[in-house]
């Protein structure tokens, strides 16, 4: 009987994050944390393509 209460408040949880996930996102202003990590990643790529390019330039001259 446990194991029946422990799924339907699982489902109730997916049920309401589901329902309610802008809400919640702008309660916890999560989406501020998003955009920074996305910016970020969008940084790194670009500094790994630069470093990568170096590294090419520099076997080129080493040639």
């Amino acid at each position: 009987m446990l194991k029946y209460i422990v799924l339907a408040l699982v489902g109730i949880g997916i049920y309401i994050g589901v329902t309610y996930k802008d809400q919640i996102e702008d309660l916890t202003d999560s989406r501020s944390f998003e955009d920074v990590q996305d910016v970020f990643e969008d940084v790194s790529d670009k500094a790994s393509d630069t470093a990568s390019e170096l590294s090419d330039k520099f076997e080129e001259l080493k040639q």
